[in-house]
């Protein structure tokens, strides 16, 4: 998606120069690239990395470094979505998988998930599912937690166990480009 609606942007300012358009050019370029970097946001930007410290979840506008230890619950029904003792932390970069997606999967899908994967009667959600995003992503974490928790390595939790950073460069860009397209368009 960020690489067709870039490669669009592109022709359009290929286009404004070709066609010597400056006042287009000129109104054009901030609200054309505003575009591409919602785009970014939405699409490239966010992600779930996993290390020996914790799990974070890069989401739009901020990111939530969660430790193992402080993970209390790991769910998919939506999203990828991590418990806490002070709040659920949800990743925009792993959704659950739609009605279609969901219908797809086999029975072989189901079978050698993380236990905790599993419900009381044995079945899995549709988020669960290792071919969908959120269930990718809860097979890694909950398989990491789950090797930390059988060590016995989450016992101890360290302050809130969660740090939550703001993306203030990218506001910044988001903000400035904003600006910028509302002056160029008002002149």
């Amino acid at each position: 998606m960020v690489i067709v609606v870039g490669a669009i942007v592109l022709v359009a300012l290929v286009a404004f120069v070709t066609e010597r358009n400056w006042l287009g050019l000129a109104r054009g370029v901030a609200p054309l690239l505003l575009i591409e970097y919602i785009v970014y946001l939405l699409f490239w930007a966010p992600g779930v990395t996993i290390s020996p410290a914790g799990v974070t979840l890069i989401n739009i506008v901020r990111s939530h470094r969660v430790s193992w230890p402080a993970i209390q619950r790991i769910e998919t029904k939506y999203a990828l979505t991590l418990h806490t003792a002070i709040g659920k932390y949800v990743a925009w970069a792993a959704p659950a998988p739609g009605i279609f997606a969901a219908s797809r999967a086999t029975q072989s899908d189901m079978r050698g998930l993380p236990e905790s994967t599993y419900g009381p009667d044995k079945n899995i959600g549709p988020g669960d599912i290792p071919s969908s995003d959120s269930g990718l992503a809860g097979y890694h974490v909950r398989r990491q937690w789950e090797q930390y928790r059988d060590a016995g390595l989450l016992d101890r939790v360290e302050g809130t166990g969660v740090e939550t950073t703001w993306h203030v460069r990218d506001l910044v860009i988001l903000g400035a480009l904003i600006v910028v397209s509302i002056v160029a368009n008002a002149i």
